[in-house]
Parts: C-alpha cells; sequence; structure tokens
C-alpha cells in the first residue's frame, strides 16, 4: 500500500485546535470494565489534550471510493483520507479505479464528506459535517460544495440534507456516492479535528453552533433517550426502564422518526440528558454547556465518543457501567444491558 502526502503548495488553509483539559469521566461499577477495553479507552485518562494542527488541502484530480478513501489517478492514496480504513477495504477501492470512463465525475469543487463510519449519525454530525463547515467558513466560495456519502436510512438522509442546508450547503452543489469510486477535479480535505477513540476538537463546537441557532426549545428539562426499536446494545427490557425514565420526571425521546429540528428542539433545553450508549446519544450535543450527561454503557463497551463529545461541549459526564446478557451473536460488546430496577433510579437521581 502506498502513502502519500499532499504537496506542500496544496495547503489551503492551517490552524491551531486549542487545548483542553479532560477530566476523567465519572464511572459507576468501574470494576466491571475487562482491562483489554479499559486500555483501549485510555484516552479518557490523559487528562489535557495540546494544541494540535488543523489543515484543509487542495487535491485536484482524485478519486474518492469506499467511505472516503482519496486516491490520486496512479492509485497512490493520500494517508489524510484513512480513517480506520481495513488494508482488505483499501485493496477492494483501489481495484474498483478500473471503472475508468465509466466513472462518475464531480467538476465542482467539494469539500469530502465521507469517512468509515460515514453511515453512522454520530459520525456524520460530530466528525463528518464539521469538517464540512470548517471548510465553508474558512473557503468562501458560492461554488463550494459537498461529497457525502449515499445511506440506506432515509431519516438519515433527511438529516443529512437539511444540517448541509443549515450550514449553508445548497442542494445542487452536493455530490453523492457511495462504495464505487467518483472522479473529482477539486477536492477539499480537512485533516485533524478528529481521530476516532483517541481525539476530538473543540472546533466541532462549532458546526452545532448553527444547526441548533435559531430552533426553539421544546422545554424538557430530563431527556431520557431511547435507543429505538430493535437496536443492540440496548436494555433487555427497555420498555421497563423507559417506565422508571418517566416515573423520575424524564421525556422519553424515540428519535425514530423525528426530523433534525426535532431533535434538536427535544434537547434544546435538557439540563440532564440520559441513555444507553449508542448513535442517538449523540443528540447530548444539542443540550446546553453545564448539562449533566447519565450514559449507561455496557462493561465491554470500547468507547470514548461520548465523553469526547460531552468534554468539548461542556457538559458533566457520568457513565454507569452495566452487566451483559450472553452473547448470542454478532460483536462482544453488542450484548443487550442488564440493569436492575434500583440501579436505574438512583443511577437518573444522580443529578
Amino acid at each position: 500500500m502506498d502513502l502519500i502526502d499532499p504537496p506542500s503548495a496544496s495547503l489551503l488553509f492551517e490552524a491551531q485546535s486549542p487545548s483542553y483539559d479532560a477530566p476523567p469521566p465519572e464511572i459507576r461499577y468501574a470494576e466491571r470494565i475487562p482491562a483489554d477495553i479499559a486500555a483501549a479507552c485510555g484516552a479518557q485518562r490523559q487528562g489535557h489534550f495540546e494544541p494540535r494542527p488543523v489543515r484543509i488541502w487542495l487535491l485536484h484530480d482524485v478519486v474518492v471510493a469506499y467511505e472516503g478513501l482519496v486516491f490520486d489517478r496512479d492509485g497512490n492514496l493520500f494517508r489524510q483520507s484513512v480513517t480506520q480504513h481495513h488494508a482488505l477495504e483499501i485493496d477492494w477501492a483501489r481495484a474498483q479505479m478500473v471503472a475508468g470512463p465509466d466513472m462518475p465525475h464531480l467538476t465542482h469543487p467539494v469539500v469530502l464528506g465521507k469517512k468509515r463510519g460515514a453511515g453512522n449519525y454520530g459520525h456524520f454530525l460530530l466528525e463528518i459535517l464539521p469538517m464540512l463547515q470548517l471548510a465553508r467558513d474558512r473557503i468562501r466560495s458560492d461554488t463550494l460544495g459537498a461529497l457525502v456519502h449515499d445511506v440506506d436510512d432515509p431519516q438519515l438522509g433527511g438529516v443529512m440534507q437539511e444540517s448541509l442546508r443549515r450550514i449553508g450547503v445548497p442542494d445542487r452543489l452536493v455530490g453523492v456516492s457511495g462504495l464505487m469510486p467518483v472522479r473529482v477535479d477539486r477536492l477539499l480535505l480537512v485533516e485533524g479535528l478528529t481521530a476516532h477513540g483517541t481525539y476530538m476538537s473543540p472546533l466541532v463546537t462549532a458546526c452545532i453552533a448553527v444547526l441548533r441557532a435559531g430552533t426553539q426549545g421544546a422545554g424538557h428539562e430530563r431527556v431520557f433517550i431511547a435507543r429505538g426499536n430493535e437496536m443492540r446494545r440496548d436494555f433487555q427490557d427497555s420498555a421497563r426502564v423507559e417506565s422508571l425514565a418517566r416515573e423520575a420526571g424524564f421525556h422519553v425521546m424515540n428519535p425514530d422518526g423525528l426530523t433534525l429540528p426535532e431533535q434538536i428542539a427535544c434537547l434544546h433545553d435538557a439540563r440532564i440528558v440520559a441513555g444507553a450508549m449508542g448513535a442517538a446519544m449523540t443528540n447530548l450535543v444539542f443540550a446546553g454547556a453545564g448539562a449533566r450527561i447519565l450514559m449507561f454503557a455496557g462493561a465491554a463497551m470500547p468507547d470514548t465518543f461520548f465523553w469526547f463529545a460531552s468534554t468539548v461541549f461542556g457538559h458533566r459526564y457520568r457513565e454507569m457501567r452495566c452487566d451483559q446478557a450472553e452473547q448470542v451473536q454478532g460483536l462482544f460488546y453488542d450484548r443487550a444491558l442488564l440493569v436492575p430496577d434500583d440501579d436505574v433510579r438512583s443511577f437518573l437521581a444522580s443529578s
């Protein structure tokens, strides 16, 4: 695999992401976390993050394939576009470049809005959309669009469309591609805002502020975010837990079918946000600074994403690590959460 860097003349913009303190999360039942999972969450024990460079590169005559892999016309891969991609995925993407003349072609300039996990709500909202917003904010152009990933979920597609409009990208400048390659004449590649699992820049908050602006809150000060229908890593008896949340004074929000403005409005006034760890909990970013985040997480879940988000948005973050049901199939951390009623009640009261 040949990895290359953009030529220095391709650098359009460079700035420093500010340093910040990152206190370790408060974790109830931390002793349940396996040693290897605790090691994978090592960023939570770093305590402080120094300034880091954020760069915008302009690449000419490139090919974008899979989830955001960027190649030059000779098949060399720009290292800045590799985000958790496996070697087999990279080899597959390079092989598809033989499509040649049949390859779709974008002639107007676009910002790369694709990365590994592009079909996940959390990845899009906090790792992809901020790159698009930063580039459009720094590179003023009426013709600058975005290249985003084709998704199967119509609700996520609606969220993507609405959020792109809110940061100023008109529909006519949005390019959509799937795993197959597309040729791009001028591609802006943003580097340095996030590194999944190990870093998140405070600069991502600017994008969410744009989305949140002008939305009237629904007045809910306590919000419990349900995982949605038949989702993994949910409570084994989600209806019971949601009933307990209502008894504790929480508004239970099921994100299924809600538009982006409706989700923003529901969280806008929240002082306490609770729920099981998963993509829907990304909505915690729409709560104001100082909100208490109460996260139910499986003991074997190797995740720092929501802690990072809560930290840069000025929230107070707390986890309960939960026992999990026996594994039937799938990933070891995807098992249902087992939480006794008394633990649910006491955790929801720990504001």
